[in-house]
Parts: structure tokens; C-alpha cells; sequence
């Protein structure tokens, strides 16, 4: 077993967005010098994306070719940024009047711990049918309204190499979801969600162990993931360690 580095921990990231592409009807990627430049084809700012796959010399002229890519397509766009990184790509989409949007810290797990203990009265299973998929959107019903929305992009991506979809179901009912996306010996946690009134329960842990262990089965000795506010110290207590920051800005406001 090899530590990733965080080169290669941002690869992944890169890839897993990558994979937004293929979601909505008319999604595309491209590479566009130092960019993967992502036109998710869904009409929302906050899923068009750039990030830096490539050495940058020049920012400004860097920056400007990633916003001319999503220009010519009639939409807006986000930035996600290297804390460690990307500063000078950062202080030139200040000057060329991007919105800082968010800042979320980059983890990491190396290696995995043992299998993790299942809660008792979660049943967490891979969403692997229609039905599946229908609660898996169901789950953040008590704060969003895109379920529909959502459905199409959830049995799409059900079918990629390397991403399994998992669910959380207490009482009968939909309460907490995650996405894993593995490549080589890492798995990235994804979309890990539990709806307020479900909240300190230990779902999210649960949910992101589920993840885990489905990199584990698929050969991964990693997982990394990128944390919210809420799930920082879920995160901290399963024993994922904070190895960098992402800082996304948009050219628009930020997203409600």
C-alpha cells in the first residue's frame, strides 16, 4: 500500500467531476490548457465547472480561457481552487470580479481502518434499481424540490464505471444517502446527506462508510472527500485527516 499523494488525491477529484459531464442531456468536458473545463448541460451555474489539471505559468491569460470556454457556451461557471495551490489562480479571478463562493476542506483516510460497525436500525444498502433511485432522490425532499431533476442524473451515473450509489433507510423511510467513485487505489466519498430532522443520528457516518467499503471491495486502500461545515467533524471522528483546502468562486452570485 502506497500513501496518495495530493496530487493524486486531485486527480480523483478532477475525475469524479469530470463525470458531471455525462449527466445532463447536453453535458460535455473538455480540456482547455491548464483546465478540465466541465459544461454539466444542465442549465446551473453551480455545476459548470473549471479545475486545474496542468502546471500554470501565466494566471491571468489562464483564467481568461477558461472563461471564454464557458462564454462561448451561454453560461456561467464556478472555479474549484487549491488552497496550497492555485493562489495566484485565485488572486486573478478576484481581479477579473468572480464572488467567492465557499471554502471546503480537502481529507483524507490512509489507510482504512478495519470494516466499520453497522448502526443498529440503519439499513444501508446500494441503490441498484428504480425503486432505489426513487428514495435515494427522496432523501433531501425536506429541503429541495428537485427530485425530478435529480432522477434522471442518479440512474445515469449508476451506470459509470467505478461509481456505486448507497442508501440509508430507518423506519421504512429514505434518511440518508452517499456516492462512491473509486479509481486505482483510492475512493472518493461523495453526496453524502442526511436531512435535518435526521441529523445526529449517525447517518452521514454510516453513509460514508458504506462508501468506504465499496472502494475497499474494489480494490482501494484510501478515501478522500471533500467536507461541509456539518460533516468536518463526522469526518475528524472516523478519522479523516484535513490535507488541504478547495475554494470554489463563481462569476455569478452563490447559489441558495
Amino acid at each position: 500500500m502506497t500513501v496518495p499523494t495530493p496530487d493524486e488525491m486531485h486527480a480523483l477529484y478532477a475525475y469524479a467531476l469530470g463525470r458531471i459531464a455525462g449527466l445532463g442531456p447536453g453535458g460535455c468536458s473538455e480540456r482547455v490548457g491548464p483546465w478540465l473545463c466541465i459544461d454539466a448541460g444542465m442549465g446551473v451555474s453551480k455545476f459548470n465547472i473549471a479545475v486545474v489539471v496542468d502546471e500554470v505559468s501565466k494566471p491571468r491569460p489562464a483564467l481568461r480561457e477558461a472563461m471564454e470556454w464557458f462564454a462561448a457556451r451561454g453560461i456561467n461557471a464556478r472555479l474549484d481552487l487549491r488552497g496550497s495551490t492555485d493562489g495566484a489562480l485565485l488572486a486573478a479571478s478576484m481581479v477579473e470580479d468572480f464572488q467567492f463562493w465557499w471554502r471546503e476542506p480537502a481529507m483524507v483516510l490512509t489507510p482504512l481502518p478495519p470494516a466499520f460497525e453497522p448502526l443498529i436500525g440503519l439499513e444501508v444498502r446500494e441503490a441498484l434499481n428504480e425503486d432505489d433511485f426513487d428514495l435515494y432522490c427522496r432523501v433531501d425532499s425536506e429541503e429541495y424540490s428537485d427530485q425530478e431533476f435529480q432522477r434522471a442524473m442518479v440512474a445515469k451515473a449508476a451506470t459509470m464505471e467505478g461509481v456505486t450509489i448507497h442508501l440509508g433507510i430507518a423506519d421504512g423511510r429514505p434518511v440518508a444517502r452517499s456516492m462512491a467513485v473509486t479509481r486505482g487505489e483510492i475512493v472518493g466519498v461523495h453526496n453524502v446527506y442526511v436531512p435535518p430532522s435526521q441529523r445526529s443520528k449517525g447517518y452521514g457516518a454510516a453513509l460514508t462508510a458504506a462508501a468506504i467499503e465499496a472502494g475497499r471491495a474494489a480494490g482501494a486502500t484510501s478515501a478522500c472527500l471533500e467536507a461541509t461545515a456539518l460533516g468536518f467533524p463526522v469526518y475528524e471522528r472516523m478519522g479523516f485527516r484535513r490535507y488541504d483546502d478547495y475554494l470554489t468562486v463563481g462569476t455569478d452570485g452563490p447559489p441558495g
